[in-house]
């Protein structure tokens, strides 16, 4: 029976470091800039994240995407047609 077999990675294996945090990582790839799963997901909430104070510049909505000019509706195109 092979079910206890330990995993074995096909292809090279690199050891990288991540540039925002420093910590270090394995990945299949030689990534040009390398970045760690941690640091990662906090980017992509990110870009999840509203920000209230401003307003969207197409259709004048309260709240943007964070570092955007848009809100959602406008950005990924969820406009109502008429």
């Amino acid at each position: 029976m092979g079910l206890f077999r330990r995993w074995k990675p096909k292809g090279k294996m690199y050891s990288l470091k991540c540039t925002q945090c420093g910590s270090g990582f394995l990945s299949s790839y030689n990534l040009e800039a390398p970045i760690c799963g941690k640091c990662l997901q906090k980017a992509k909430s990110l870009d999840s994240t509203i920000d209230h104070e401003k307003a969207c510049i197409k259709c004048g909505t309260q709240g943007v995407i964070y570092g955007k000019e848009y809100c959602y509706s406008c950005y990924f195109g969820f406009q109502k047609k008429e």
